[in-house]
């Protein structure tokens, strides 16, 4: 089911979502710039705004979008949700049928809310939403009537939450990945195991997974016997990520 099936939920935009708006376009340095920046932030708001209704809660002051410095260096519209991970608002002009993807928004993504502008800049309507995805082999683009209705980042907010609650308990699973990725994003790391879960065959999860939770390995000349090292740590490693995943699956099931 596509967008084009359901009645799009419209959201007003305050008074307060424009000043801050303009605050942050008016130390752009161009027009252009400017104009982006303004309408970045309000596509924002707007998301900020639906999930505040819904009781979700997120935090605009840690936001890239609502960063006067990063705006200026990166085309950035990003909502963070508070304890799931960052949500992508792209904002998509009257007459506009796809959703441009700037690289620096393609990692570190939980997901994609396409925000429809009209002439009027009084409220705006969301066209739906699209789910983490690969960043080794992502569109530049997303078609609009391809999104999934809004209702359906509801329903990734709860599966990503619930996983990254798993991550906290005592699971003998939960505590050896702990370790594994001590340094690393939480929310980035269930985000990408979901999209393994819904886009891979079940036997490849072993691979995928285990690549997620690797991550990048240092370069360097590699012996004998620290290839055969490498070997063994990428087998455990594979065997992790193969019961990460299982038990995720479990829960993700049982949710459904």
């Amino acid at each position: 089911m596509n967008t084009a099936e359901l009645p799009l939920l419209t959201v007003p935009i305050e008074l307060k979502a424009h000043e801050r708006a303009r605050q942050l376009a008016a130390v752009q340095s161009t027009v252009q710039k400017g104009k982006r920046v303004y309408l970045n932030a309000l596509a924002v708001y707007a998301v900020h705004s639906y999930l505040k209704w819904l009781q979700i809660e997120t935090d605009l002051n840690v936001c890239d979008s609502f960063n006067p410095v990063k705006t200026a260096l990166a085309n950035v519209a990003d909502l963070v949700i508070i304890g799931t991970g960052s949500l992508e608002c792209r904002p998509v002009l009257p007459g506009e049928t796809t959703i441009s993807l700037p690289e620096e928004v393609i990692e570190n993504r939980i997901g994609y809310v396409g925000v429809q502008f009209s002439d009027r800049l009084d409220s705006v309507q969301l066209l739906g939403f699209a789910p983490n995805l690969d960043s080794s082999n992502a569109p530049q683009q997303l078609a609009v009537a391809e999104l999934m209705p809004i209702d359906n980042l509801i329903e990734q907010i709860t599966r990503l939450q619930s996983a990254i609650a798993f991550l906290e308990t005592d699971d003998p699973v939960a505590v050896q990945v702990r370790a594994q990725i001590e340094t690393q994003s939480r929310s980035n790391i269930i985000a990408q195991l979901e999209r393994i879960y819904r886009t891979c065959e079940e036997y490849e999860w072993r691979y995928a997974a285990g690549e997620v939770l690797a991550g990048s390995t240092a370069g360097g000349e590699l012996t004998r016997e620290s290839a055969d090292s490498a070997d063994s740590a990428d087998t455990d490693l594979q065997d992790l990520a193969e019961d990460l995943l299982e038990k995720l699956a479990g829960i993700w099931r049982d949710a459904a």
